[in-house]
Order: structure tokens, then sequence, then C-alpha cells
């Protein structure tokens, strides 16, 4: 009888374990419209800590797919972490990101972040409420520019506070300068091309301004400059001519394998100054060479137009 009383005791508690490990990290359903980098974002978590604990090797999700939301709550006051960058285990932000060289000057105008990933708070203090974070190359709506913190509209027209050292006054990177004879009216058609696209939501197989997946979104901006490009990342890849990455110039497409399955599998625009834009997962948006080397494997440059 004590044999049995202890075997029950025994079971009881092993049935127990993945319950109390379960409620120890929280669980999400994925619903429609949801990205991995959405997820991560909202919940202060990263991409690479929910493909890992997961087990996930694509970032494609289904409607309804449950993840666990292990590493949820990073903190952002990370020791190294520049005020007020966020920290994440998926770039060292204090080494990549540059602070901008022109900080708005006045109110009542947009501005460039130029750090990889900026907190938004509810008021202009390191230990005010986060409320959310925006992405390098996203423009906001300055109400009140400051030395150490600008005013913004944020979500729903609410006023938030971000640092002034990761604001540029200026609406696009700044283009290379080139020696010898450049097509500079061709360099501004790409940039007036790219302007009104920024921030269209990311739409698998999407081709139109309604949405785009990241070769629709290049398939689009190259016919609108003349170029008729193949529909896939890959097959973009396996087309234009080859250069290395020290000589690529804005209009060069750069691949990637961002769903780690051994082959191209997204690609972006180079714009110059390591800067690319692309379709990323969420919206269409300005990214930085040095940081997508980071999260995904690189397989090269390929040029369908030369403005030299």
């Amino acid at each position: 009888m004590k044999h049995t009383s202890r075997l029950f005791t025994f079971l009881a508690l092993f049935t127990l374990l993945p319950t109390a490990a379960h409620a120890a990290s929280p669980v999400y359903v994925v619903a429609a419209g949801d990205t991995l980098s959405k997820i991560a974002r909202e919940h202060q978590t990263t991409v690479s800590q929910l493909m890992q604990v997961n087990q996930l090797n694509t970032d494609r999700l289904a409607i309804g797919q449950t993840l666990t939301l292990a590493g949820v709550g990073v903190s952002d006051e990370s020791v190294g972490a520049p005020p007020d960058l966020a920290a994440t285990s998926d770039a060292k932000h204090d080494e990549d990101s540059s602070p901008a060289d022109v900080k708005p000057e006045s109110s009542d105008h947009k501005a460039r972040i130029t750090g990889d990933v900026v907190n938004v708070r509810r008021n202009p203090s390191l230990d005010a409420k986060i409320l959310g974070k925006l992405h390098y190359g996203d423009t906001v709506e300055v109400v009140e520019a400051g030395d150490d913190w600008t005013k913004i509209k944020y979500e729903d027209d609410k006023h938030a506070y971000v640092s002034s050292t990761y604001l540029s006054s200026t609406p696009l990177p700044d283009l290379p300068e080139f020696s010898g004879d450049v097509d500079t009216a061709s360099l501004r058609r790409l940039e007036s091309v790219i302007q009104p696209l920024l921030n269209t939501p990311y739409v698998l197989g999407g081709t139109t301004t309604s949405g785009f997946d990241c070769s629709g979104f290049t398939s689009y901006v190259f016919q609108k400059l003349g170029v008729t490009l193949p529909r896939t990342s890959e097959d973009q890849f396996g087309g234009g001519k080859k250069i290395s990455l020290d000589e690529a110039q804005p209009g060069d497409l750069l691949f990637y394998d961002a769903l780690g399955k051994g082959r191209v599998s997204h690609v972006a625009i180079y714009m110059g100054n390591g800067v690319i834009v692309h379709a990323n997962g969420d919206d269409v948006r300005f990214g930085k060479v040095e940081y997508m080397h980071k999260l995904y494997p690189f397989y090269g440059v390929k040029r369908y137009l030369d403005f030299q």
C-alpha cells in the first residue's frame, strides 16, 4: 500500500512539472497579420529568441499557432546600451548605431529614426514607461524638439518621447558621392519612387501599394524605373550582374537567406552609405547592411541598373 501511495505521489508531481514550466513562460496565439518581428516588438523580446525557444526554422506563422514567449521583458537598460537605444540580443546597438548628425530643430515636421531600435517613452526620462519601439528609417511627427528628448505624435495621435540623439531632420539617408560622371537624375528618381512606398504593409505575395513582400517591392520599384525583374528573390538573384559589396551603389540588390533554408529568400535595395530599403516582414522601411549581416546569411549583390 505504501509503495502504491508513493507511486501516485511521484506521478502527480511528474504531471505538474510541464504545467509549471508552461505557466512560467507566457503563450501567444498567432492572429491574422502577425509576424515574428511584430510579436517580438510588442512583447519586448527578439525574433532570434522566439525562433530558438519555439524551435522554428522559418519565420512564417500560421493563424492559431501558439508561441512560447520566453525572453519577454528583455531590459533596454542593459549595460553598454546608450540612452535611449533599445538593447536586444540580435545586435550590439552601441556599436552599430551612430547618433544623428542633424537633430530636429523645430516642431510640426517629420524626423527620421537613426538608431536600429529606439524606445518610445511616455515621459522624457529613462525611468518612464516604454510605450513601444521605433526602427531605423521610421518617420515620426515632431511636436516639440529638445536637446535631450523630443516630443512626438505616437499611436492614435498621443504624445510620447524619444531620445533626440537618434533623430534626424532629413527625410532620407544621404546618398553617397561618386567619383566621375553620375546620373544624379536617376538617383533622385530612385528616391522619389521609394519615398511614398515607405510604411506600406508587408503582404506575402504582395506586388502593389496595398502591400508588398520583399521581391514584390523590388519588382514594383524597378518597373517604375523601366526595368522588369523576375518575380521571386531567388530568381532575381539568378539574374543581373554580380557585384562585390564594396562596389555596391544605389539601386543594386542585396540578397539574404532570411528563412534559414540555405538559399536566397530575401532581397533589399541598396541606397548607399550602408543603408538598404526593403519590405522586411512588417512594412517597407530603411535598414542597415551591417545590422542585416548579423541577422541573416548574405548571398551577394546583383546590379540591374547602372547610374555611373
